[in-house]
């Protein structure tokens, strides 16, 4: 299913961020969080539009937080 494909490349691309040490624990904690997310999308039978979106707004406030927290 390429809606796997896609989730699995999102996840290994986090995956080698987290991999790398550039960044600090509170920013890892927000990136496994946005992992555990997409597992969760990939996890869900015939996710339909509110569930994707609601999932897509979770991952999207957690890279947020770890990447423009001041």
């Amino acid at each position: 299913m390429q809606q796997f494909k896609e989730l699995n490349a999102c996840i290994a691309g986090l995956k080698a961020l987290l991999a790398g040490n550039d960044i600090r624990p509170e920013q890892r904690k927000d990136v496994e969080a946005a992992i555990e997310e997409l597992r969760y999308l990939r996890r869900k039978r015939n996710a339909d539009g509110p569930d994707v979106y609601a999932c897509v707004r979770r991952i999207a406030e957690s890279l947020i937080n770890a990447f423009f927290r001041n």
